[in-house]
């Protein structure tokens, strides 16, 4: 008798077996895989929202910046004027849709500077889950004379025994009387240049170089850089050239489209005497020979054309004890306007004599043998001082310009006293915080 046994059977049931758990194993991997991806997929999108909603958030950011900056040198204008609203302190909010999502921003009312606080919405596509994300800036108003000269382009030191340093107006012991004491002098004469060449010649400059990424300097055999006790012939002291320099020249607006006139009166000499108040002249201004310009209080004089002061010592800007003059020429576009500057007899420090050049200001001169006390803002103006034969050429204050040559026996004394927030170019971001 034989037996047999079914090994058929069982082998088929062994390998179905296998089979099942293969697939089993094989469906346990897809679902898996198919699983991780759908949540990948969502982290992403989660990702996306999350950084699209930082995005409208910095948006807000940059429109809270557009309102309180609407014009040079003044802080943000009344609710009436941005059409944010305006209660308790806190103007907006004001609210954008985009096209990815949303935001909505206020600006905090505050001394010496607002405070912009924006909120970014974003919606993760396919779950449409809400994110948001909110932003807190605090922001400074730039003051426009924060150097001793600084230039868009080129600076150019052709004279001899052409010296930059500076002082500190309020500061006794670096001052005498509010004026420039060689005895108590600092080593802040910096000048700087963006994108242009600075060329030293035989200057001797106390006070840092700085120019643009894209700016170049040259320095002649007599010249040199470094702070007060530096005095190596045609070298820069370690440390004191930087080549990371950048400024904005933000222009200048017109201040107002009307104001009083500008009339002489005969008092002796042909004097024009303004007190407080604004003036305007619609049209160029020329100070001729024996003429003076007396300014008996607080006084903002705008001339749309031309600024002329006639002769090298024979014109003057007279500016009283306790009085101040902010001078603007230039319009914001239309025919070139050149300002021609001589004597300006400034009784107070720099920041009492402010000249502002608006874009059709292209053109400036400073000549004669005179002290000038005051700063310039021109952002377009090429600038060019000349003169002072045996006597050096004083100028006592901040020169911000598009070009500068300087001419003749030239000094230069920076006052450090324009660091501080006398008149603001406009607002910039000093802090960036998440909330």
């Amino acid at each position: 008798m034989q037996i047999r046994t079914n090994k058929g059977r069982a082998e088929s049931a062994s390998v179905l077996v296998i089979v099942l758990c293969i697939g089993m194993l094989l469906g346990i991997g897809a679902t898996s895989y198919m699983i991780m991806v759908s949540t990948q997929h969502k982290l992403s999108n989660q990702s996306l929202a999350w950084n699209t909603a930082l995005t409208l958030a910095e948006a807000g950011i940059e429109d809270g910046l557009a309102q309180i900056n609407v014009t040079f040198g003044t802080n943000f204008h009344s609710s009436a004027n941005t059409n944010w609203g305006y209660a308790s302190g806190v103007y907006g909010p004001r609210s954008q849709t985009l096209s990815n999502g949303s935001y909505s921003v206020i600006v905090v009312a505050g001394t010496p500077s607002p405070t912009i606080i924006s909120t970014g919405y974003a919606s993760a596509p396919y779950t449409l889950k809400p994110v948001k994300r909110v932003v807190k800036v605090t922001t400074t108003n730039t003051p426009p004379w924060v150097l001793a000269m600084a230039v868009q382009r080129n600076i150019d030191t052709k004279g001899n025994n052409i010296t930059f340093d500076s002082y500190n107006s309020t500061d006794p012991s670096h001052s005498t009387n509010g004026l420039y004491d060689a005895a108590t002098r600092m080593a802040g004469g910096d000048i700087c240049s963006v994108g242009g060449l600075v060329n030293i010649q035989n200057a001797n400059i106390y006070g840092k170089l700085k120019t643009g990424p894209g700016g170049s300097y040259a320095i002649g055999a007599n010249g040199s850089v470094g702070d007060l006790n530096w005095n190596t012939p045609g070298q820069i002291q370690p440390g004191w050239y930087q080549n990371d320099f950048n400024m904005l020249f933000r222009d200048v607006d017109p201040p107002f489209t009307s104001g009083l006139p500008v009339l002489p009166v005969n008092l002796g000499t042909n004097t024009y005497i303004l007190a407080s108040g604004d003036y305007y002249v619609n049209s160029d201004f020329v100070l001729n020979n024996n003429e003076t310009l007396a300014i008996q209080g607080n006084v903002r004089l705008y001339v749309t054309g031309s600024m002329t002061m006639k002769s090298a010592n024979g014109s003057f800007i007279n500016i009283y004890p306790g009085a101040s003059l902010k001078l603007y020429v230039g319009t914001a576009s239309g025919p070139p306007a050149s300002t021609q500057l001589t004597m300006v007899n400034n009784s107070g420090t720099a920041s009492t004599f402010q000249y502002f050049g608006l874009p059709s200001n292209t053109t400036m001169s400073w000549s004669g043998n005179a002290i000038y006390i005051g700063t310039v803002y021109a952002p377009e103006v090429n600038f060019t001082a000349s003169g002072g034969g045996s006597t050096a050429l004083d100028w006592q204050g901040s020169c911000i310009v598009s070009n500068a040559t300087l001419n003749g026996h030239f000094s230069f004394h920076y006052d450090e006293d324009l660091k501080r927030n006398k008149e603001g170019t406009g607002f910039s971001v000093t802090s960036w915080t998440e909330l």
